[in-house]
């Protein structure tokens, strides 16, 4: 007979995947109050089938031939661990719209040009609206694509990247001006020259962090749509190299929040980030 342990599991759609979020209560480390949650607010069952609720069973039905499962399925399942169960289901994430000055404004303000994550002490970049064409809203535009590119050693993985000196992507282009060419390195020394909310240390999110806006609990894209708006149902760029592979870095699709590698010269979007205990 199999004896299933109380396990650190969730099932999803047949696919077994790792839950890692906190454990629940007031015993939460500093550093795992940092951790955003999934979004995950379902359970799943075993072998496969998942719920509307956070409940799971062992359906003997489905089990293989001779699979005499049992035990406790549920308790390390993400929907019972993590920031829901300590704010309620839809509450792992905690964000605050931010004006272009830096102040904080109140959750119901029509406008707003950056996004705090009170979680993770990030600030985001706020995006203007998305309409098919790069550029006619000015250097945010959720239009704009970029090929990643990097002048810095230490950081890039051992290859610069794609330059992009050939296509009119982005807010400004000019051919004959490389400073508005449309490639991550200078999209990120055009928003730190502006001043974005008040701040001059913007930068190309890791990929842990650009994950950590992804909610799993909605698709299409999977992020919240009350403080990112105008979010794109494709990749965005991270500035983590592919070990290996210099001509590649790994990106996040906001479709439905996965992550994988791309070739620097893929022109995708871009959503930059800053710690944001400092002033302006």
């Amino acid at each position: 007979m199999k004896t299933l342990p109380t396990l650190g599991l969730l099932f999803s759609a047949g696919v077994l995947l790792a839950a890692c979020q906190p454990e629940p209560g007031p015993d939460l480390t500093a550093s795992q109050r940092k951790l955003n949650d999934t979004g995950i607010t379902w359970g799943g069952n075993y072998p496969k089938d998942i719920n509307q609720d956070c409940s799971a069973v062992i359906n003997a039905e489905k089990l293989p031939e001779g699979d005499l499962a049992q035990g406790d399925i549920l308790a390390q399942q993400d929907c019972t661990r993590g920031r829901d169960t300590l704010y309620g289901a839809g509450n792992g994430f905690s964000y605050s719209k931010i004006s272009s000055t830096g102040k904080t404004l109140s959750e119901s303000a029509k406008e707003w040009h950056c996004v705090r994550d009170n979680v993770s002490g990030l600030m985001w970049e706020a995006k203007v609206s998305a309409d098919d064409q790069n550029g006619n809203g000015g250097l945010h535009d959720a239009d704009d694509r970029f090929t990643w590119y990097s002048g810095q050693v230490a950081a890039n993985g051992g290859a610069v990247g794609e330059w992009n000196q050939k296509y009119d992507q982005c807010a400004g282009y000019n051919k004959s001006s490389p400073a508005t060419y449309c490639n991550t390195g200078e999209f990120v020394e055009r928003v730190n020259a502006a001043g974005l909310c008040g701040y001059a240390d913007w930068r190309l999110p890791s990929l842990q962090e650009l994950q950590s806006l992804v909610n799993f609990g909605v698709s299409r894209p999977a992020v919240d749509g009350e403080f990112f708006p105008h979010t794109q149902n494709d990749f965005y760029w991270s500035s983590s190299p592919v070990v290996g592979k210099p001509t590649s870095a790994w990106a996040v699709s906001f479709q439905f929040g996965y992550s994988a590698p791309l070739q620097r010269n893929n022109s995708r979007f871009v959503r930059l980030v800053r710690d944001a205990p400092s002033s302006p």
